[in-house]
């Protein structure tokens, strides 16, 4: 799980005779990656070392795995030495062994070409190692000879305390470095073990993507309270801790001690022996690395590595790090927790606030609530402060202290800005605490309207879209009538944000009003800013070159530490270079958010849905149908409507293009009826419209399809579209003119989608435009025209690395074949008494006439048995057949299809 990609790559390499080393600290799966590569191989050599031996040992250990009859070839001298080490002479003893190992290597080749799988090479001894490098560096000819390593954490040199030096990474090969599993695999991979999403979820959080580790903790913690599970956790971290040297543990507890720790300032302060410790420490799986920052792994690890130090220690660890620390805030922080009576809670505030400004608002939390332990008059302020800076920095260090003092807080100001942080945590009770904050906000019309803005917000999550208009409406007036320019503009946002999606024609003059009134964003709120949805809204118009220029602008603004601002920036490009149809990019882009959404906690359903944008144009439609199979299911259960229908139209693509056209239909007739109860009429942001089109005619449902392009026209002609929308509203209206066989109508509809989509630089609307002319030209019986429109499709898609889309195209006009499915040229008007079946059921009935078992049709067309005899109970009712006999009687002769 989570790795199909990297196991077919390199079981491409292996078979062609490459040498691929596969890295991973404790728990990454090294070891089932290696047989997921071997079970895929067709002559493997296993051999798993388990310590290392005397000189030699790890090259009888290798030589003792291959067949006997091949040993027997070998002249005996060099049997021996290969089987006993204890035979190898004192003069060069490596090359020797290499001779041997090569003579050993060439005779199995001549068998068969195989592959050497060797796990754990860190137990190679020095004279194995170089005999191994010597052997395969010697050419056994072209693919003879392949080798697939593991290479895992090294023991531990009781002289320095740190691991020895891992000299199998000498090897000359290509190295790979297993990464932790995204949260979908995680999630899916202990599905597998009846652990329930939320623990799943929660045991990737602790174990940062590490598939054993987590499967670890929640095998720990499954099914306990939550006192009992944090016991359990925290018993878990004791026993990986005990195992660790005293350097590495000095280490492992200044990060302990650290907020944000890095290593470069781990470096400053302990040197090449810190570098040391936190390389070991990685390789065992206690510490992974997200961005530039640190983090334990469980995080309970943290409190076990301090419960050790003593009152002392700990102040003289603390007065070290603020000696080293590279900001002020940090150095308060530190001097703070060390005692340091020259710092004072004013001090502690006024760095909290500079830090606040910055967008560090984790750390700004940390030190309001340092400076309200004090207990001065300030105290309800800053704690307060506190609230809200963790809320928007996700510092859940603080949030359990801070939410408890707030219950506290009798001030009405402060009482309702708590109350409007907690709202952001996704309280279980929203709505009474805003009815009690707009309450106690009565006299008070600034914060009356920041009440009525949370509201708005709220209920747009919740897709009580007129509601939410209201709300943010009155917000408006309110902040008006406060000269609070700043909500009002934040109100303004909300509005044509909403509006949008409702349909309404004020919504773009609402988002103008918004922009000219815009200062610049505070920081951590820049996702939320009239800035942001006003490049949401260039993005939602095809305007992809504005779009990628703001969003990279914020990128630049927002800095690495700027939490939610930082995921949904980074989201923002990925949804813009996927309709650009940059797969690589669109990947790549993903793995920054998702890393960074690890490090800010931010809530998976946000994760999952960049995940799935990316696979879709870079990945594969399987992996997207994965992820979003799970968002989907986390969104029922959390009833989060807005991320239910992102995930429902990810997963109805990759349904329709894995051919599961039942399926597909399912989720579009889901999608259609959320947005007729919420009165969605927008068909920009959520775009799943045409592809529900599409999904119907392929299935058959012709009318239903012609009823919901006529509302995606009409909404369309009242100015709710983009180009790109338009454009597949051309393809969709030929796809039903091709179904209702009327092939000229059909062709003129694709061929004005293609236009516009090539006019407005939209490849994958081009790419899937031109194949569906390619569609229309095969019905028509002008194979060669078919065949041109095919080929365009994939020179569209070829320099984009789309890796989906090209192999979608392939799959139904591959390359340079000539196959049933490709008609050969007809005169135009020529009968034609299969007209009327679509794509699908035309290959589904060719290859009937085969003889092609419905099992044996599900495998070549890369369908399910289910749906191919639903495609034929459809053909056997159009054309008017009873039996297979009838079908392929008339498809013969009719000619090839």
């Amino acid at each position: 799980m989570g790795r199909t990609r990297l196991i077919t790559s390199v079981t491409a390499r292996v078979l062609e005779g490459q040498a691929v080393a596969i890295h991973g600290p404790r728990g990454m799966g090294r070891s089932t990656f290696l047989a997921a590569v071997t079970a895929g191989v067709p002559h493997a050599i296993s051999v798993r070392l388990q310590r290392r031996g005397v000189p030699g040992h790890g090259v009888s250990v290798v030589a003792a795995a291959f067949p006997q009859a091949t040993l027997d070839e070998l002249p005996d001298r060099m049997r021996s030495l290969l089987l006993d080490p204890r035979t190898l002479p004192a003069t060069d003893p490596a090359e020797r062994l290499g001779y041997a190992l090569t003579e050993l290597l060439t005779a199995q080749a001549a068998t068969a070409p195989f592959v050497l799988v060797l796990d754990d090479a860190q137990h190679l001894d020095a004279v194995s190692l170089a005999a191994l490098r010597a052997a395969a560096s010697r050419s056994l000819g072209p693919g003879a000879f392949g080798a697939l390593v593991a290479i895992g954490p090294a023991e531990v040199d009781p002289t320095t305390g740190h691991p020895r030096t891992v000299t199998a990474r000498e090897l000359s090969l290509l190295h790979v470095e297993l990464q932790p599993f995204a949260a979908a695999d995680t999630v899916e991979l202990l599905a597998a073990d009846d652990v329930p999403t939320d623990t799943a979820l929660w045991a990737h959080r602790e174990s940062g993507g590490n598939p054993g580790l987590a499967r670890e903790i929640a095998a720990a913690v499954d099914g306990l309270p939550p006192e009992e599970a944090a016991r359990q956790l925290g018993s878990l971290a004791r026993t990986r801790v005990h195992e660790l040297t005293e350097p590495v543990r000095a280490t492992l507890q200044r990060v302990a001690a650290m907020h944000q720790p890095t290593t470069a300032t781990l470096q400053r302060i302990g040197g090449e022996t810190a570098v040391a410790s936190v390389r070991a420490a990685r390789a065992l799986g206690l510490v992974v690395t997200e961005d530039e920052y640190l983090r334990l792994t469980p995080e309970a690890l943290g409190d076990v590595l301090l419960e050790s130090v003593d009152s002392d220690e700990l102040v003289a660890l603390h007065r070290e790090l603020a000696e080293h620390a590279d900001s002020e805030g940090l150095t308060r922080y530190h001097l703070a927790l060390a005692g340091d009576t020259g710092t004072t809670p004013a001090d502690l505030a006024a760095a909290a606030t500079g830090c606040a400004a910055r967008g560090e608002h984790d750390l700004a939390a940390q030190l309001y609530l340092l400076a309200a332990d004090a207990g001065t008059p300030e105290r309800d302020e800053w704690l307060t402060l506190c609230l809200e800076n963790a809320v928007i920095g996700k510092e859940t260090r603080v949030l359990h202290r801070a939410t408890r003092a707030a219950a506290d807080l009798t001030e009405p100001s402060l009482s309702v800005r708590a109350k409007l942080a907690l709202v952001e945590l996704g309280d279980s009770a929203p709505d009474e605490i805003l009815v009690a904050a707009l309450y106690e906000s009565r006299e008070d019309p600034t914060l009356q309207a920041r009440v009525l803005l949370q509201r708005a917000r709220l209920l747009a999550g919740s897709n009580d879209l007129r509601s939410a208009m209201d709300s943010a409406g009155r917000a408006v007036e309110l902040a008006r009538r406060a000269g609070r320019t700043d909500i009002e503009v934040d109100a303004l946002t909300v509005g044509a944000a909403v509006g949008r999606t409702l349909g309404d024609p004020d919504a773009r003059r609402l988002m103008e009003e918004a922009a000219a009134l815009a200062g610049d964003p505070r920081p951590g709120q820049v996702h939320t800013s009239a800035r942001y949805i006003a490049a949401r809204f260039s993005l939602h118009d095809d305007d992809l070159r504005r779009a990628r220029a703001a969003f990279v602008d914020m990128l630049a603004d927002v800095g690495p530490d700027a939490g939610y601002d930082t995921v949904h920036v980074l989201r923002s490009l990925v949804e813009v270079v996927a309709r650009q149809g940059r797969g690589r990019e669109a990947l790549e882009l993903a793995g920054r958010a998702t890393r960074a959404a690890t490090h800010f906690d931010t809530p998976v359903a946000t994760t999952w849905f960049i995940e799935e944008i990316a696979e879709s144009v870079g990945g594969t439609f399987e992996r997207t149908r994965v992820v979003s199979s799970r968002g989907v299911e986390l969104a029922r259960r959390e009833r989060d409507q807005r991320y239910l229908r992102r995930h429902l139209a990810h997963l109805g693509l990759a349904l329709l293009h894995l051919d599961d056209l039942e399926g597909a239909v399912g989720v579009y007739r889901e999608l259609r009826r959320l947005d007729a109860d919420s009165g969605i009429r927008d068909l920009t942001s959520v775009r799943w419209h045409t592809d529900a089109v599409t999904a119907l005619v392929l299935g058959g449902e012709i009318d239903e399809a012609e009823g919901l392009l006529a509302e995606v026209r009409a909404g369309l002609e009242d100015g709710l579209g983009a180009p790109g929308v338009a454009a597949a509203a051309d393809r969709a209206a030929a796809e039903i003119a091709a179904a209702r066989g009327d092939l000229d109508t059909a062709r003129t509809l694709a061929t004005r989608s293609i236009a516009a989509a090539e006019e407005h630089r939209l490849p994958i609307e081009l790419a899937r435009s031109l194949v569906t002319l390619a569609h229309i030209e095969r019905r028509a019986r002008r194979g060669g025209r078919s065949r041109e429109a095919a080929a365009r499709a994939r020179e569209v898609l070829r320099p984009l690395h789309a890796v989906p889309w090209a192999e979608w195209v392939n799959a139904r006009f591959p390359e340079g074949a000539a196959l049933h499915t490709l008609e050969v040229e007809e005169p135009e008007g020529a009968a034609d008494p299969l007209g009327d079946l679509t794509l699908t059921e035309q290959q589904v009935a060719g290859l009937v006439a085969e003889g092609a078992s419905n099992r044996e049709i599900a495998q070549r067309l890369h369908l399910s048995v289910k749906t191919v005899e639903g495609s034929l109970t459809r053909i056997y009712r159009k054309i008017g057949v009873r039996s297979r006999t009838q079908l392929a009687t008339l498809v013969l002769g009719h000619g090839p299809r």
